[in-house]
């Protein structure tokens, strides 16, 4: 249940990654500088979401396997 739970983070991070590309874009495309500050504010936010997760995923494995 709890790597599902982090399966679930992780695809959640990924698709917040993935609309913070997509207003990279936009802003760009409308040349406005502070949506791209913003864009590029939740890319952030959406990369460390992922790595986060994928932390957790790991870390649970190494708890199975007896290691930290």
């Amino acid at each position: 249940m709890r790597k599902a739970k982090g399966l679930f983070g992780l695809l959640a991070s990924v698709g917040g990654a993935v609309g913070a590309a997509g207003s990279v874009r936009a802003a760009k495309d409308k040349q406005d500088k502070l949506l791209l500050i913003n864009a590029g504010a939740s890319a952030l936010a959406a990369i460390s979401g992922v790595l986060l997760a994928l932390r957790s995923l790991r870390l649970r494995d190494l708890r199975k396997e007896g290691g930290k």
